[in-house]
This record gives structure tokens, sequence and C-alpha cells, in this order.
């Protein structure tokens, strides 16, 4: 699945120059980013349903996207039932959908993330605005460095 991060061409990570400086760093966030991010919670609604919880409490999967309480609908069954004797024990998960279409949140509601946390998305975040840049500064030409030299000569 193509990823749409910050626009422009997917996966694009143009060269190193002497004028930036790539590191690991950037590399894993760029990993993190594609990989391990919820991007459907990250975006202001679905289905044309509105996001109730923070971008970083989406993103991260610590709340219901709509602020649901105790809601339940399909999920993961956290216990097998293949085991030998176990299989008439362990029913299925109830289900009590509605009709959003948005899926439930299958986390602990209750965990109050750390101020790292918070920074760390940050980060990401800003990074994730110009995941696919092709120039390293927001446009496709030297427009606004013109610009900008032009208000210095004066």
């Amino acid at each position: 699945m193509a990823s749409n991060l910050g626009g422009g061409l997917p996966g694009i990570s143009p060269t190193q120059t002497m004028n930036n400086k790539k590191d690991s760093n950037q590399t894993m966030i760029r990993k993190i980013l594609r990989d391990s991010w919820n991007n459907k919670q990250a975006q202001a609604s679905i289905n044309g349903y509105g996001r109730v919880t923070t971008p970083f409490r989406a993103v991260n999967n610590l709340g219901d996207y709509l602020g649901r309480q105790a809601y339940v609908c399909g999920g993961s069954n956290q216990v097998n039932a293949n085991k030998p004797g176990w299989k008439g024990r362990i029913g299925s998960i109830i289900s009590q959908c509605d009709t959003t279409g948005v899926a439930a949140s299958v986390t602990n509601n209750r965990y109050v993330a750390d101020s790292s946390n918070y920074t760390t998305f940050k980060k990401q975040d800003a990074i994730a605005k110009n995941y696919n840049d092709i120039a390293f500064v927001g446009d496709r030409s030297n427009g606004s460095y013109v610009a900008l030299m032009a208000v210095r000569r004066f």
C-alpha cells in the first residue's frame, strides 16, 4: 500500500548534498512513520466522522477515534481456542458494532503517555509533513530563495 505522507511522490527521499545532513536518526523516523504510525487515524475525519481524540492519541492508538466508551466490534481474540480442551469453553468476542465504519481502538484507554512520547510525536509529525519533499525546502524550485535574496538586497 502506497503512503501519501506529506504529499508529493510516494516514498521519495532526495539525495544527500553538502548542505543537508541525513543520519540514521532521520532514516529511523521515516521507517517509523511508514511502518508504525497509525496513518489512517491521523486524518481529521474517517467516513465523514470527525476525530474526537487529539492527533497524538489517535496516531499512537491511545484512545478511541470517536471517543466511544466500552465499544466492542470484532477485534483480536487474545485467547487461543485451538489448544486441546479449550475450544468448547472459549467463545468469540461479543460484537456491538455501529454503522460508522470507524474501527474500534484496541488499547488501554486509561494509559497516560509520558511527555517524552509527546516530544517524539511532535518531531515525527514535523517530518511527516514533508515526508515526500523532493527539495528539502517545501517548494520544487528556488523561488522562495530568490524572493528572500531580493528582500535582503536592499
